[in-house]
């Protein structure tokens, strides 16, 4: 092992006095006495809020979705009239977040009744005619603590007592309104992570409507990979899949590819392994999601490929992780397609593009992240053959390395590449930096 290093060491050491001879180197709710006034023509529901629940009042924003605003006006019943939900707590019982029904009447707005959630906050809240029949129904995620949430649908009805009536409430984790079976209504389509059982599992689940009953009915339920830490967003592409980019740890991250299958009436998880439970299919090391990268309207999904032979040196002690490419892959009959190879070097904060040829052939050496990149020769001492190519990146005020060739600068950075005699042969050209080459904020 000290061997290696060493050898390490000198070969980056002599190619750096080669070129130059120098070295490289969920927020709590905010109290409001008095609640901030609403613009637009709305001051009279302002008043009547507060004379109805008083000055002790703390207005409730949602944290997340496209509503982020405790006050949210809408038509839900397409009556013509508009409708008011004010999300609020007191002072007295700030562990709870009650919603304010306003019904506009004769051009005056009238206080119905509150209801009371289940949540201390809310996540995000939807509102969507989940089946055609002109009324909206209102989605609400509740956050029960740091790592619980709940959703709730209401089916508002003002002719009732209750005006909105709770159809149903779920445990999850993240949710969308996705038109999962193609029916021209969105369903409610979501992801719960369950750890309170010996192991941990997940589901990915679809509720809708019943149209005659006006109740939610769960619709399909399937398991998916439960050795997650969270969720990162859930995004359907115009072929239908939905992707489901998931945490696994500080850094590495999986996709859960799901699809309605038409005969069976179910949802699928293609890439899921019944017998270990588990999605490796998709696993990266780096935190980068899915992403439509040709906009051809089909999204791609990156996935982690080791570099054959690359090695990690940081301040002097070998690594024992390895560097990986991001091969991002199209989904077609059920597989995953190679589209195109990226490396990400997120300490130095860029990615280069690789061409499919040299995968397999050429292997990497990194001291202190600046990587080097060598020829792979299994046969050869450590494993290295010529060096081909280096990346390195140094502050902006410091002079540019002898012989390199300069790419962009970012962030007081400059990043400068330089081609061997080797890598000339090998073919690598100017142009793999010039048009491959991105600055990024991607972690790893």
């Amino acid at each position: 092992m000290k061997t290696r290093i060493v050898a390490l060491i000198m070969s980056v050491v002599m190619i750096a006095l080669l070129f130059n001879g120098c070295s490289l180197s969920l927020k709590a709710p905010e109290t409001l006495m008095s609640p901030p006034k609403l613009t637009g023509g709305y001051q009279d529901l302002q008043d009547i809020f507060e004379t109805e629940v008083g000055s002790n009042a703390a207005l409730i924003a949602p944290a997340n979705g496209d509503h982020k605003s405790a006050f949210i006006i809408d038509d839900f019943n397409t009556d013509s009239k508009e409708e008011a939900m004010v999300f609020y707590s007191v002072k007295e019982t700030e562990e709870t977040v009650s919603i304010g029904i306003f019904q506009k009447e004769n051009e005056e707005w009238k206080y119905i009744k509150s209801i009371t959630g289940p949540g201390s906050s809310i996540d995000t809240v939807v509102i969507e005619d989940m089946n055609g029949d002109s009324v909206k129904e209102v989605i609400i995620g509740w956050n029960l603590s740091t790592y619980n949430k709940q959703v709730s649908i209401y089916e508002p009805d003002f002719s009732l007592p209750s005006a909105f009536t709770n159809l149903g409430s779920y445990q999850y984790n993240l949710l969308e309104m996705i038109d999962v079976d193609s029916d021209g209504s969105k369903e409610l389509f979501f992801v719960n992570l369950d750890t309170t059982g010996i192991a941990p599992s997940a589901t990915a689940n679809v509720f809708k409507i019943d149209d005659n009953k006006r109740a939610i009915n769960e619709l399909s339920t399937i398991k998916i990979d439960g050795n997650v830490s969270g969720y990162n967003q859930i995004i359907i592409s115009d072929d239908g899949y939905i992707y489901v980019d998931a945490f696994k740890n500080e850094h590495d991250m999986i996709t859960e590819i799901i699809r309605w299958n038409k005969s069976a009436k179910t949802l699928e998880a293609p890439l899921f392994d019944s017998e270990t439970q588990s999605t490796t299919a998709t696993w990266r090391s780096h935190r980068i999601s899915v992403e439509d990268i040709d906009n051809d309207g089909k999204l791609e999904v990156p996935v982690g490929v080791e570099v054959i032979g690359s090695t990690q040196v940081k301040s002097g002690v070998l690594q024992e992780e390895s560097i990986y490419y991001v091969k991002w892959c199209s989904f077609e009959n059920g597989k995953l397609k190679a589209e195109k190879y990226c490396l990400y070097n997120t300490a130095e904060g860029y990615s280069l593009n690789i061409p499919s040829s040299w995968v397999g052939k050429i292997t990497i050496t990194s001291l202190d992240s600046q990587w080097y990149f060598y020829r792979w020769n299994k046969s050869a001492s450590e494993h290295l053959g010529d060096l081909l190519f280096t990346v390195v990146s140094h502050a902006t005020d410091t002079p540019g390395l002898e012989g390199y060739s300069r790419l962009t600068e970012y962030n007081n950075k400059a990043y400068e590449y330089l081609i061997t005699t080797s890598g000339k042969s090998f073919g690598v050209k100017d142009e793999h930096f010039k048009d491959g080459f991105s600055v990024t904020d991607i972690g790893g």
